[in-house]
């Protein structure tokens, strides 16, 4: 049997997390692999959340105010694996794969990020708990 949770418990856990990203200039950064928490690897591109980031969580699932695109992308020559979203103090909240589809986060025209590239996100949902 797997474990399950109640809805409100969804609502608890995911708050929990996306309650850290409520800050003035949090940041969803789109990185390079190699990448984990602890060693982020090199950023391609950097948008910022507005304040408050998410929304409350709603049957667990929370969803991400407006998101500014970065105008001017750091860019790199490799392909982007990883995301993170960050405190404004660069602490990493949330950390996950990125792929053209089928993966955390799903990015359209290409995964490789240029110098001088625009770089947007038009939705961005997450969930602490699975149902």
């Amino acid at each position: 049997m797997s474990v399950t949770h109640s809805t409100a418990s969804k609502d608890l856990a995911t708050n929990a997390v996306v309650d850290q990203l409520d800050g003035a200039a949090s940041k969803l950064k789109f990185r390079i692999s190699p990448s984990t928490v602890a060693s982020p690897g090199t950023a391609a591109a950097t948008l910022t959340f507005a304040t408050p980031a998410f929304g409350a969580s709603s049957a667990g699932t929370a969803t991400a105010g407006a998101i500014a695109s970065d105008t001017a992308a750091t860019g790199n020559g490799s392909a982007v694996a990883f995301a993170s979203l960050e405190t404004s103090a660069g602490t990493i909240a949330i950390h996950c794969a990125v792929a053209a589809a089928a993966s955390d986060i799903n990015m359209t025209g290409g995964l490789t990020i240029g110098a001088g590239d625009t770089v947007s996100c038009s939705s961005l949902t997450y969930a602490a708990l699975s149902a």
